[in-house]
C-alpha cells in the first residue's frame, strides 16, 4: 500500500507541476524548453533500456539506437500511415522492437563481451543504413512523420501537454524497472551478469533470462524511440538514430552507474537538457561526457551513484567477522516441489556409470562409476587435476559427458541442462563460493528460492498481488535462514565482505533453502581455517543426520572426510 500510494503520489505531481510551470511560473521554461525536455525524457527511458539490459544482465549492446529507430517507424506507421492514435503506435513500437531484440539476442546465448558488441554494431548499422532506408519503412530517405494523434483527426500540438504524457510514461517505465529488480526476474538478471554456473546452479534457466533481458529492454527502447519521433515529430534513418546515439546511451549508463536506475535518469536528463539549455555547451556535450567516463572509469567505477551512497562500514568488530565457529545449519519447511525426499535410506539415490568427458583431445575424465546411497555422505578424493570437479559439473550437468549416463532416483538425467537438474532436487557448491557476492546474504537466500517462487516472468514484470504475496512469503523464509545462522547483523552486507567461513556456510545454507534431496559439495574446506575446518565437520554430519539430506562431496582435506 505504501509503494501503491508513493506511485499515484508521483503521478500527480508529474501532471501537475508541468501544467503550473506554465500558467503560474511562465518565464521559468520558455516554450522550446518543453520540447528540449520531452526529447531528454525520451533519452532517459532509452537509458533505462540499456540499464537493464547491461546493468542488471551484464549484456553489451552497442546498437541499442537501432530498437530506437525502429520503435520510432513503427509508431510513426501508425499514426501517419494508418491514421491510428499515438498510443496504438507506442503499443506496436514496444511490441516490434521487443520481437526485433530477441533476434538480436540470440548471438547471446554464445557470445559475450567484444564479440557480442560487434555483433550489436553491425546490427546498429545495418538498421542505419540498409533497413532503415528501405521504402516499407521509411518511402527511402524521405522518413516518417509522428503526429500526436489522439484519435481520427485530433491532433494535440502543446508540448506542455506532451511533457505530461513524457513524464507518466516515464514512470510507468520506473515502475516496471522496479517490479524486475525487486522479483525473482531482477535476480536472475544479476547473477547471469556474475556467474552463469552459479545461476545454473540455483535452477535458473539461463538462456530464456538472456533472451527476456534484451526482449525487455528492446520493448523500452522501441517506447523510448517513438516517445523521441513524437516529440519532434518527424524521424529518418540519420540522426538522431546512428552509432553516435549507442555510445551515448552507454556513457550515461556507465557515468550514472551500473544497474542504478535513478543515477541513470539523473545522468541522461544531465547530458541532453542541460546542453539544450545554456547556449554553446551543446556542441560540447561529446567532449563532456568522455571527460565524465575517463574520470568514472578510473575513479568512481560504480558511477555517480557511488558518490551519493557508499557503504557504510559494518557495526560490528573484525573479530566477530573472523570467528572460526560455524552456526548451525537452519531446519526450514520442506516448499512444495513434486517428488522431494522420497528415496528410501540406503537405496542408490544417484548412478554414475562409465561417465568420459573430453575437452578436445583430452579426457579430464575417463570412464568414471559411482554410487551415492540415499541418507550418506559419500566422499570422492584424488589429486589436483585428477577431475574430481569436472565429474561433478558432469552431474550436474555444467559440462557434456561424452559417453556414459547419470541416473538420479533411476532417471537417467544427462541429456537435462544445469538448471533442468538443479529443479530435480540436486543442490552444489562450487570451489570459489557459488553465491552472488555483489549482492547481500539476504538477496543470496532470496536468489536461491528461484525455483520455488512458482510465478511467471510476466506476472513478477506487472508485480501482480500474486507475486508480492509469494516475495513475502520468499523473504519471510530467507530471514528465517539468517536468523538460525546468527547472521542477522550481516544480512545486509555484499557477500564478499563476509569472511571465507561465513561464505561457506551462507553457501551451503542458500543450497538447503530449498530442501534438495542430493547436496554437492566441492571443497567446502577450502580456503577455511583449521578451527573452521573442524567445525565444518559437525556441520555436515547434521546435514546427514538432522536434516535428512544425502551428500557427495569433494575434499582434499582425508582428516575431515574420515570424520
Amino acid at each position: 500500500m505504501v509503494r501503491l500510494h508513493n506511485v499515484m503520489t508521483a503521478a500527480l505531481l508529474f501532471v501537475a507541476l508541468p501544467l503550473l510551470t506554465e500558467h503560474a511560473m511562465p518565464r521559468l521554461v520558455r516554450p522550446h524548453g518543453y520540447l528540449n525536455l520531452d526529447v531528454g525524457i525520451a533519452l532517459a527511458v532509452a537509458a533505462l533500456s540499456l540499464n537493464l539490459l547491461l546493468g542488471y544482465a551484464g549484456q553489451i549492446s552497442l546498437g541499442h539506437a537501432g530498437l530506437l529507430a525502429i520503435g520510432a517507424f513503427a509508431s510513426g506507421i501508425v499514426t501517419s500511415r494508418w491514421h491510428g492514435p499515438m498510443a496504438l503506435g507506442l503499443v506496436l513500437a514496444m511490441v516490434v522492437s521487443g520481437g526485433l531484440a530477441f533476434l538480436v539476442g540470440l548471438p547471446a546465448l554464445r557470445l559475450r563481451g567484444l564479440y557480442l558488441a560487434i555483433v550489436t554494431v553491425v546490427f546498429g548499422l545495418v538498421m542505419q543504413y540498409s533497413v532503415l532506408r528501405s521504402t516499407v519503412f521509411s518511402g527511402g530517405s524521405a522518413g516518417v512523420a509522428l503526429p500526436r494523434r489522439v484519435w481520427g483527426g485530433r491532433v494535440f500540438t502543446d508540448n506542455t501537454v506532451y511533457l505530461v504524457v513524457s513524464l507518466l510514461l516515464l514512470l510507468a517505465v520506473w515502475v516496471v524497472d522496479d517490479n524486475v529488480v525487486r522479483s525473482r526476474v531482477g535476480r536472475a538478471f544479476r547473477v547471469i551478469r556474475e556467474n552463469e554456473a552459479v545461476a545454473q546452479s540455483f535452477g535458473i534457466a539461463v538462456t530464456r533470462y538472456k533472451l527476456l533481458a534484451f526482449v525487455v529492454s528492446g520493448a523500452m527502447a522501441g517506447l523510448a524511440g517513438a516517445m523521441y519521433g513524437h516529440a519532434i515529430g518527424f524521424v529518418n534513418n540519420e540522426s538522431p538514430f546512428n552509432f553516435n546515439l549507442s555510445l551515448q546511451l552507454v556513457i550515461i549508463v556507465i557515468i550514472g552507474g551500473l544497474g542504478r536506475r535513478a543515477a541513470v535518469v539523473v545522468a541522461a536528463l544531465v547530458f541532453w537538457v542541460l546542453p539544450s539549455f545554456i547556449s554553446g555547451l551543446h556542441a560540447w556535450a561529446y567532449i563532456a561526457g568522455a571527460l565524465g567516463l575517463m574520470v568514472t572509469v578510473s575513479r568512481h567505477p560504480d558511477g555517480i551513484a557511488d558518490l551519493l551512497r557508499r557503504e557504510r562500514p559494518p557495526s560490528f568488530d573484525d573479530d566477530a567477522v573472523e570467528d572460526d565457529s560455524l552456526p548451525a545449519l537452519p531446519d526450514l519447511p520442506v516448499p512444495d516441489r513434486p517428488g522431494a525426499l522420497t528415496t528410501p535410506a540406503g537405496q542408490p539415490l544417484l548412478e554414475v556409470h562409465e561417465v568420459s568427458v573430453s575437452f578436445g583431445g583430452l579426457r579430464a575424465v575417463d570412464a568414471v562409476s559411482l554410487t551415492v546411497p540415499a541418507g550418506r555422505i559419500t566422499g570422492l578424493i584424488g589429486p589436483n587435476g585428477a577431475g574430481k570437479s569436472t565429474l561433478f559439473n558432469a552431474i550436474s550437468g555444467l559440462v557434456t559427458t561424452t559417453r556414459g549416463h547419470v541416473r538420479y532416483r533411476g532417471e537417467q538425467i544427462q541429456d537435462l541442462r544445469a538448471d533442468q537438474r538443479a529443479r530435480l532436487g540436486i543442490a552444489r557448491s562450487f570451489q570459489q563460493v557459488g553465491l552472488a557476492k555483489d549482492l547481500s546474504v539476504r538477496e543470496n537466500f532470496l536468489l536461491a528460492q528461484h525455483q520455488v517462487a512458482g510465478y511467471g516472468d510476466l506476472a513478477a514484470i506487472a508485480m501482480t498481488p500474486t507475486v508480492a504475496r509469494v516475495e513475502r512469503e520468499l523473504a519471510e523464509r530467507a530471514d528465517q535462514a539468517i536468523e538460525s545462522l546468527g547472521l542477522v547483523h550481516l544480512s545486509g552486507l555484499p557477500v564478499r565482505n563476509l569472511s571465507g567461513g561465513q561464505q561457506r556456510i551462507v553457501e551451503i545454507a542458500c543450497l538447503l533453502v530449498t530442501a534438495p534431496e542430493l547436496v554437492m559439495l566441492d571443497e567446502p574446506s577450502a580456503g577455511m581455517a583449521p578451527a573452521a575446518a573442524e567445525s565444518l565437520a559437525g556441520r555436515l554430519r547434521e546435514l546427514r543426520d538432522t536434516l535428512g539430506r544425502t551428500v557427495l562431496i569433494i575434499e582434499h582435506n582425508v582428516p575431515l572426510m574420515l570424520d
